[in-house]
């Protein structure tokens, strides 16, 4: 038999797919597009998380070290400070005299950008506004160990959440700093 002979039979005894194999075939695929589109989702959904938490941490993270470090060089911590608003005394020429210059105070404002947040303010002096984190923060609460000026503990509590409603759920960020400079 030749070539030509064999090719020829081949294409009679051909008779494509029924109708069964093309279904179990649909059925596979279908499984298998499924399970790939859920593994997907699911690393989609742990990425958002990630991203969502070391948003979050990085700012809260920044305002802790730079509050800490104001809370640790304060003198003390002025009769205006409130839960919502921690107003510090930063004896910055060693002299032991209040000055309007020496204070620094820490509050949150409504964020511009993002509804549900606030940005963490440190005002300076009275007149410079420095945003120390934008558009994170849910909350913060400032407790005293004892009612100001006797303060010597401060203890905050910052609540974040980078992206409201997607990632993860909203975090809370505690920690307590001791005023070092506490006057004579």
């Amino acid at each position: 038999m030749t070539i030509h002979e064999r090719f020829r039979t081949r294409l009679r005894e051909d008779h494509g797919l029924t109708l069964i194999e093309l279904l179990v075939t649909m059925v596979l695929v279908s499984i298998v597009l499924t399970l790939t589109m859920s593994a997907f989702q699911a690393s989609s959904r742990v990425y958002n998380a990630t991203d969502d938490d070391a948003s979050g941490l990085s700012d809260a993270r920044q305002v802790a070290e730079r509050l800490g470090r104001d809370i640790r060089n304060a003198r003390g911590v002025d009769s205006g400070a409130t839960t919502d608003k921690l107003v510090l005394w930063i004896d910055a020429n060693s002299d032991y005299i209040r000055q309007s210059t020496e204070s620094v105070t820490w509050q949150l404002q409504p964020s511009t950008s993002s509804p549900g947040h606030f940005d963490i303010l440190r005002i300076s002096g009275g007149a410079t506004t420095v945003v120390e984190a934008r558009s994170l923060v849910s909350q913060i609460a400032f407790t005293y160990n004892v009612p100001a000026p006797n303060t010597t503990v401060v203890t905050t509590e910052v609540s974040y959440d980078a992206y409201v409603g997607t990632g993860a759920a909203a975090r809370t960020l505690y920690f307590v700093d001791r005023l070092r400079n506490v006057g004579p």
